[in-house]
């Protein structure tokens, strides 16, 4: 009898035992659960999973799970100091190239083409095009590095943003004449301040109209509307739409990422990089920007800022 009670503790307490090491396992896969979340949204913070556990082979399993953190954080490591690098140098290069380019294009102005032949006159105006275009690619080389690297300080000020909207349209009315692209406006007819910078802003509204130069089928028109939120906050929204059919939905989730380059969203004369400096500089300013493509076919893109 004696001993049926023994046996009965005994295996009583290796249930319990079992038991307890169950439960205190399944507590450190659920830690190394949240533990793995954690890293996985902040990676930058370098974690790795640091939990005892009792049991040999999950604490292995840790220690394969660490290595392959680690692996991937040296290979972000990495990566992040090749793209600073490759930053600084496309900085360099391009500011290097800006002198001796700005000095080009001012003694092309200086050549008095009256006394040239026609064949020479076109051949003069070709080669200040094609440096124009050079100069545009090289500024949102320039640009671009600046932005990604945070390397730019944007004042953030009050600006009016539907009269510079009309100042930028009609310095491009004779480029909508040629394509004979019809135009809207549809503006308040009060005064809508954005905070921001107006350099930078300029910036936007002259990328997004070339964009439209180069891309609508028939007609482009812009709309800039300032809404409220449920939480009481005031937007700004500049939507800029035109016809197109160069575009489908696969491509909208890469119009503003750099170096997008397909070769029907790309025409010729073309940097891919206007609209990738365009929402650097907005986000730069506390703004917010996305694409949509309607059923009509229809682009628009949707900047917001915050009035001032």
């Amino acid at each position: 009898m004696w001993v049926a009670i023994g046996i009965a503790v005994g295996m009583g307490i290796a249930v319990l035992f079992l038991a307890l090491r169950y439960r205190m396992l399944q507590k450190c896969v659920r830690q190394a659960g949240r533990d793995m979340e954690e890293i996985l949204e902040s990676p930058q913070e370098n974690r790795i999973l640091r939990i005892s556990t009792p049991s040999r082979e999950a604490e292995r399993l840790l220690e394969q799970i660490n290595r392959y953190i680690q692996y991937h954080q040296r290979e972000r490591i990495d990566w992040q100091r090749q793209e600073r690098q490759l930053q600084e140098q496309i900085e360099n290069i391009s500011h290097d190239l800006r002198t001796p380019l700005t000095a080009i294009l001012g003694y092309l102005e200086l050549v008095d083409g009256s006394g040239l032949s026609e064949a020479d006159r076109e051949a003069l105006a070709v080669v200040e095009r094609r440096s124009r275009y050079l100069q545009r690619l090289i500024c949102d080389f320039y640009d671009l590095s600046r932005l990604e690297r945070k390397n730019v300080q944007l004042q953030r000020r009050p600006v009016e943003i539907t009269r510079l909207i009309r100042e930028t349209m009609l310095s491009y009315s004779p480029e909508f004449e040629e394509r004979r692209l019809a135009v809207e406006l549809s503006l308040p007819e009060t005064a809508v301040p954005v905070l921001g910078d107006r350099e930078a802003l300029e910036r936007i509204l002259h990328n997004l109209v070339q964009n439209a130069l180069r891309y609508a089928r028939s007609r482009f028109w812009i709309c800039v509307r300032e809404t409220d939120s449920a939480e009481g906050e005031s937007r700004v929204f500049l939507e800029f739409c035109n016809d197109t059919d160069s575009l489908t939905q696969a491509d909208i989730p890469f119009l503003f990422g750099r170096f997008y380059t397909a070769d029907h969203a790309r025409p010729s004369g073309s940097t891919g990089l206007g609209l990738t400096v365009s929402k650097l500089l907005a986000q730069a300013m506390g703004g917010a920007v996305w694409a949509e493509l309607t059923e009509q076919g229809d682009l628009r893109l949707i900047f917001m800022f915050i009035p001032s």
